[in-house]
């Protein structure tokens, strides 16, 4: 029976790497050592305790070093063809700040870039929209929802900047009910999916006419970011009748211009209130943060108690996801068996992959970013499209249904893994060692210090067993046995017996010289980061 009571006692090493894993990209021993003498309360607690940006003001101005050209203006400095070092500034700047986030904030952000998504135009609109999902990422979905439709960049995106109530769109309507809230259910008739119809989709649609991308001068109060404008002349003033699978409500149409926005807060509320939609969320959350299988007993002992939860919180997400995270069915320690289900079993997707390798290896990080214009172009470019792409991972969703990877079934985590891909992910370990990208061998701004991160991250490194045991341990999502372990075990020692190897080290503490070690360390290195386990997590 699946247990979402909070798991009591210390994580240890095993279940912290497991937590950080999943809930953070910034992963290091240093964090590992620490989490593992929390218990899972206060490890949890931490990961929610949200520090300030690494650079606040977003990246700087790529042509003359200036900083904070997104955050101070004017979003348009510079001719149009400077439009992809813009779009690469952004992106690399989110990336850094994603490395350098000891929280779960970024873990959510791109959760919700996967959910709310809008695709790769020739902009720099997605700061925006990407600013939201790192403000609301522990928040309150609905807001985030509201305030998402609002967007400019979502505005023109699925084309609701030009539904109007004489030629009305039903595009972002329907993408709003099918994708980014209540989903679909069964179809039971024609046109009725369900948690919604066909016509709900065209009165959601006249609640959404009149709205308009602005300039990104308009900005909203709460948030300082930009946003769209009313325009009540483009919008459909009349009432709203929805159908049964929303008891029938009616949504008073707006008298005015700012009446619209208590209209479009209406109906945001009406799919909020469903009971449907707070499970269609956790599900989402579920199989992001703890695995791709949901069958009968997790629907039942953990989906429809968080859905509860959600829903009673107001669709704010904190309280739900610490419970989750904090379970005995997280740590898969609900059943007899602790290794058999959640522990190992997802796929990382190539952001996960890489960006946690690169905390975890202690690799020369991102850096700091807002001293370099070359980071913005050149290096954002090599980073981005000549490693993460060529791995799998579109800076933006090709699709608006997201990222297959995260939340399209039956695969889910699976998708990560195919013949496109397969040959990129196992250079990782080269990329590592050697600091160029997967494709291209571009030169990157990491790469490990092998010798270094063993001797000053291992206890009694020339016992081979427990060098080994040691970096297994949070290497891969749990440690090998029998054959395979002694597979890793060879790939240290090579020719050398365990003798020979204590000899080896020592002679390098006595003079500094590496060599023989750092073969046989790069060797074992390269076994284990190539392996199929370290896919997982």
């Amino acid at each position: 029976m699946a247990n979402i009571q909070a798991k009591q006692g210390l994580l240890g090493t095993r279940l912290a790497t497991h937590l950080l894993r999943r809930a953070t990209y910034h992963i290091t021993p240093a964090r590992i050592a620490a989490f593992a003498n929390q218990t899972a309360t206060e490890a949890v607690d931490k990961l929610f305790n949200i520090p300030s940006l690494t650079h606040p003001e977003g990246p700087i101005n790529w042509e003359d070093g200036t900083t904070a050209w997104l955050t101070t203006g004017p979003y348009d400095n510079g001719p149009a063809a400077n439009m992809g070092p813009r779009r690469r500034a952004i992106w690399f700047w989110a990336m850094n700040e994603s490395f350098h986030d000891p929280s779960i904030r970024h873990k959510l952000a791109f959760f919700w870039h996967g959910i709310f998504v809008t695709e790769s135009s020739n902009d720099w609109r997605e700061f925006e929209l990407f600013r939201l999902f790192q403000l609301f990422a522990k928040g309150d979905i609905r807001q985030l929802a509201y305030k998402v439709t609002l967007d400019n960049k979502m505005l023109i995106y699925l084309n609701n900047n030009t539904n109007d109530k004489g030629n009305p769109n039903e595009n972002y309507a329907r993408e709003f009910l099918e994708l980014f809230t209540i989903l679909k259910g069964e179809t039971i008739d024609t046109g009725n999916y369900t948690n919604y119809t066909e016509q709900d989709i065209i009165e959601a649609a006249r609640v959404l006419t009149g709205f308009n991308n602005a300039s990104f001068s308009n900005k909203d109060p709460e948030t300082g970011l930009a946003t769209g404008l009313p325009n009540y002349n483009q919008h459909d003033p009349g009432n709203k009748q929805f159908s049964a699978a929303f008891d029938h409500q009616t949504i008073l149409g707006a008298v005015d211009l700012d009446d619209m926005y208590r209209e479009l807060n209406d109906f945001v509320n009406m799919i909020f209130a469903q009971k449907e939609t707070a499970r269609a969320y956790v599900r989402r959350l579920y199989r992001y943060f703890v695995s791709d299988r949901i069958n009968d007993e997790i629907e039942q002992d953990v989906i429809e108690p968080l859905a509860q939860q959600l829903f009673d919180d107001d669709y704010v997400v904190e309280n739900t996801l610490k419970t989750l995270l904090k379970s005995n069915h997280f740590y898969d320690e609900d059943d007899s068996s602790n290794s058999d289900e959640i522990i190992g079993g997802k796929i990382k997707s190539p952001l996960e992959l890489v960006m946690t390798s690169i905390n975890l290896f202690e690799a020369n990080q991102i850096g700091i970013l807002n001293n370099n214009p070359d980071h913005y172009n050149q290096t954002a470019n090599w980073f981005l499209y000549s490693h993460l792409n060529y791995m799998g991972f579109e800076v933006y969703p090709l699709s608006v249904e997201g990222y297959p990877g995260f939340f399209k079934g039956p695969n889910y985590s699976k998708f990560w893994f195919d013949q496109a891909t397969i040959a990129f992910r196992y250079r990782l370990s080269y990329s590592l060692l050697e600091g160029r990208s997967v494709k291209n061998n571009r030169v990157l701004p990491f790469q490990i210090d092998l010798v270094n991160f063993f001797h000053n991250n291992f206890n009694h490194q020339e016992y081979a067993n427990e060098l080994l045991q040691q970096f297994l341990s949070f290497a891969l999502p749990e440690m090998p046995e029998g054959d395979r372990y002694d597979y890793f075990l060879q790939k240290l020692l090579g020719s050398l017996s365990p003798i020979n190897w204590m000899f080896e080290w020592q002679n390098y503490l006595a003079t500094g010289n590496d060599e023989s070690v750092r073969v046989a360390l790069s060797d074992l290195f390269e076994a284990v980061v190539d392996s199929p386990e370290f896919q997982t997590f």
